[in-house]
């Protein structure tokens, strides 16, 4: 018997008592109270069931508020890890572009040749004048094409010859022994027509290469280790003026660079 029931009877019991004490209790009115006491024990398991459900429903709830403020204190040491990963990152980025604003204020004389043979390159330039050109601020000879090649041509002519012989002497220096020298040959936008010159040399882009290869040829017999040097065409598309309209070109476009940088610069990280 259960508790329920227990206390149901022992109400029966006291209902019974009182009925004695004051009559006899008919039959109907005893199934009534029957009644009564069974519907109150079915509300009562559906209290108490409400109650366990209740309870249950409750934990749940603890139980996500946990998990939520568990993920709440997470992400709060997350914001605080990242917050400080992105004060490091400030810093680091403020340090690297001090050195950007460093390397941008530098002058070009930090990478001007040694004095002995940016002297050699200009009296050389100014030697020459109609054919070649000194930049001192990249280190680099300018020849005109017109004046260095016959039209078309990648044979480097008499006088262009002997300036390269002379800029060998001074590459050969002491003073430049430790820069290389790298050619680059450039053209305009006039279109090959000749069809020997085309057979030779294909498109701009040919005679641009070929020309910067006579060049480093002429350099190479005048004395200069081939290890120093290299050779580039960059065809029409480096113009350092306004080519004419109709591919008309223009002469200041057709020319070859020399440049002598130290080996860790330009077309080459070292030996």
């Amino acid at each position: 018997m259960t508790r329920r029931w227990m206390i149901a009877s022992m109400g029966l019991c006291v209902l019974v008592l009182l009925s004695g004490a004051v009559g006899c209790v008919s039959r109907e009115e005893h199934n009534q109270v029957l009644a009564r006491l069974r519907n109150a024990n079915v509300e009562l398991e559906k209290c108490q069931t409400a109650a366990q459900q209740a309870r249950a429903d409750n934990q749940k709830l603890r139980d996500r508020v946990n998990l939520v403020e568990s993920s709440v204190a997470a992400k709060d040491k997350r914001i605080t890890d990242l917050t400080g990963l992105n004060g490091e990152l400030d810093k680091a980025l403020k340090e690297l572009y001090e050195k950007y604003q460093a390397l941008a204020a530098r002058q070009p004389t930090d990478f001007v040749l040694p004095a002995p043979v940016n002297a050699a390159l200009k009296a050389l330039a100014e030697s020459n004048p109609d054919l070649m050109e000194f930049l001192p601020k990249y280190g680099m000879l300018k020849l005109k094409a017109d004046l260095t090649f016959a039209k078309g041509s990648a044979d480097v002519q008499g006088a262009a010859a002997g300036a390269l012989k002379k800029l060998a002497a001074i590459v050969n220096t002491e003073a430049a022994a430790a820069f290389h020298v790298y050619v680059a040959g450039h053209t305009d936008d006039i279109p090959l027509k000749n069809r020997l010159t085309i057979q030779k040399h294909g498109t701009n882009w040919g005679l641009s290469a070929h020309r910067a290869l006579a060049v480093v040829k002429e350099l190479f017999a005048a004395g200069v280790e081939q290890k120093r040097m290299g050779a580039v065409g960059f065809s029409k598309y480096h113009p350092i003026a306004e080519n004419k309209p109709g591919h008309k070109g223009n002469p200041a476009n057709r020319r070859v660079e020399i440049w002598i940088v130290p080996p860790n610069r330009l077309l080459t990280a070292g030996e």
